[in-house]
């Protein structure tokens, strides 16, 4: 079961949003990276454990496929930049956002893409993905991230969490 086809991996992220739950709550309750679920949710069935697969299934009553296909790539967003000039829109990256960013790397407030050393990072808008102080994402309804998804610190401004320096938005 190391391979699953995108079916499945979507019909998990349906059920979690239908379940309101953020997938960082998720990722706890089986024991998995948010940003891991994250792109495993996005098709590619290879980022979860065999144990992982079986608690969703279990959870959302979604049976597990009989044949297995193969994933493919998952398609990331055009690089861009840092979009202002002085870096991340105009604002501090050190500010604490008060309000929830998405983590779905296709979402439209996650454009704003930069590369280092080979690695690509999201600057999440949080102002665009939770205009009103929502639950959900204002642009692709996907539950917002309130904290970070590996230690659970205040969220701040920029791609990474100051705490413990993991991404907020998965791309690979």
């Amino acid at each position: 079961m190391t391979n699953l086809n995108k079916e499945f991996c979507f019909a998990v992220k349906a059920a979690r949003r239908e379940s309101g739950l953020s997938q960082s709550v998720l990722a706890v309750e089986i024991g998995c990276k948010q940003s891991a679920l994250s792109m495993f949710e996005q098709g590619d069935g290879t980022k979860l454990s065999d144990e992982a697969v079986k608690k969703l299934s279990a959870k959302f009553g979604i049976e597990l496929p009989k044949e297995e296909s193969a994933a493919p790539a998952v398609a990331l967003p055009a690089p861009g930049g840092f979009g202002a000039p002085g870096g991340f829109g105009g604002r501090s990256p050190s500010v604490l956002c008060h309000r929830g960013f998405c983590p779905n790397p296709h979402c439209p407030t996650n454009a704003n893409v930069y590369e280092v050393d080979g690695e690509r990072f999201a600057v999440p808008d949080c102002e665009a993905a939770d205009p009103v102080g929502g639950r959900f994402c204002a642009m692709c309804a996907e539950v917002l991230e309130k904290r970070c998804p590996n230690c659970g610190a205040h969220i701040h401004k920029g791609a990474v969490c100051s705490h413990c320096g993991t991404k907020y938005v998965a791309i690979e």
